[in-house]
């Protein structure tokens, strides 16, 4: 029986939870600390509710956002590091990012979990840690 909570709990941590979703919102040209790979508590990097921010001007049909991002772009003046709520559209491959202007994306780091786009290693991290304390607490009930 103590194995049976132990699997459900471990399974319980895993389910998403819902499309609520809050996500750093930023971009390095107004705010270095954008920039930084990690962004930590002191930086002030403004948070937003993926809910309620607007949505990008597009005619494409636009899917409930449950994924934030950090995304590098570049162009002949420079680079710039945004980071933001993902917004999929329907019928695009997942887990890509496109941006409303003219810059290259040179990298896109797509996470799910409230305020994962903090880094780049976040999501990884975080399943780490959920898979590790969940076989401790499956020793503690054996």
């Amino acid at each position: 029986m103590k194995q049976i909570i132990a699997l459900v709990l471990f399974a319980a941590c895993l389910l998403p939870s819902g499309y609520a979703i809050r996500c750093y919102q930023c971009k390095s040209l107004t705010d270095a600390n954008c920039a930084k790979d990690v962004i930590d508590a002191n930086s002030n990097i403004h948070s937003v509710d993926c809910d309620v921010v607007p949505k990008p001007n597009t005619l494409d049909q636009l899917l409930p956002v449950t994924k934030c991002n950090k995304v590098v772009t570049s162009d002949k003046a420079g680079m710039i590091i945004s980071r933001d709520c993902h917004f999929e559209i329907v019928g695009q491959k997942n887990d890509v990012c496109t941006v409303s202007h003219s810059r290259e994306v040179q990298s896109c780091h797509i996470c799910k979990g409230d305020l994962c786009n903090a880094s780049s290693a976040g999501r990884f991290m975080a399943i780490g840690l959920v898979a590790l304390l969940s076989m401790v607490a499956m020793q503690f009930v054996l």
